[in-house]
């Protein structure tokens, strides 16, 4: 039932949709958001003023979906988790004044947590906040957790896997990253398979970042 009457919310005028999301499910949206014919289907939803969020998006079996003021998703995204077991957190959070454009992947079965005045650019981007651990004597399936820091670009088709990308990053198109990358309070450009620092613009420092 629950899902049924999501789908036919995705279906209804904006007034009225968002009225059944805060009073039926109960979910924190603030004043002049915008929701187009997607599917959400979360069960805490907390999304901050100005917000857009385009058509043909599915956002399913995440437990705690957040998006900050005056951000937008536009079109075809996809964000995945998983409420099955309660050691999954399926938690997705978006910034402030974050850019995320069309034809994008997140699996958020983990943790993903994606940095103010961050775009994620271009089209067909994966996000992975889970993998194979060795904590016992035969591999299983863990959450862990993709972190994208402030003021991060993210270029076309790449993908992130249980990774931290700094503040002030550039990721290449088609980059692949499968490892922590720090913190330098200053721009940087990641780029490869698997991906490393290319560059350095360590003369754009203003100030360190905390």
């Amino acid at each position: 039932m629950r899902k049924l009457l999501l789908l036919i919310a995705t279906l209804l005028p904006l007034p009225i949709k968002l009225l059944f999301y805060r009073r039926v499910m109960g979910w924190q949206i603030d004043k002049n958001v915008r929701i187009g014919f997607s599917y959400l289907d979360a069960d805490q939803v907390n999304i901050g003023e100005n917000v857009y969020i385009g058509n043909l998006n599915v956002i399913r079996c995440v437990k705690h979906f957040q998006v900050g003021k005056n951000s937008c998703v536009m079109n075809f995204n996809q964000f995945f988790g998983r409420r099955d077991e309660s050691r999954w957190p399926s938690q997705l959070v978006i910034g402030e004044d974050v850019r995320f454009m069309s034809h994008h992947f997140i699996d958020a079965c983990g943790t993903v947590a994606i940095g103010d005045h961050t775009t994620i650019g271009g089209r067909d981007t994966q996000i992975w906040s889970h993998g194979l651990t060795y904590e016992t004597s035969e591999a299983m399936l863990s959450p862990l957790a993709g972190t994208i820091g402030s003021d991060v670009y993210v270029g076309a088709r790449a993908t992130l896997v249980n990774c931290h990308i700094p503040s002030k990053a550039v990721v290449g198109a088609g980059s692949v990253v499968t490892k922590n990358f720090a913190e330098e309070g200053y721009r940087v450009l990641i780029a490869g398979n698997p991906a490393v620092i290319k560059k350095r613009y360590q003369s754009a420092v203003i100030a360190p970042l905390g």
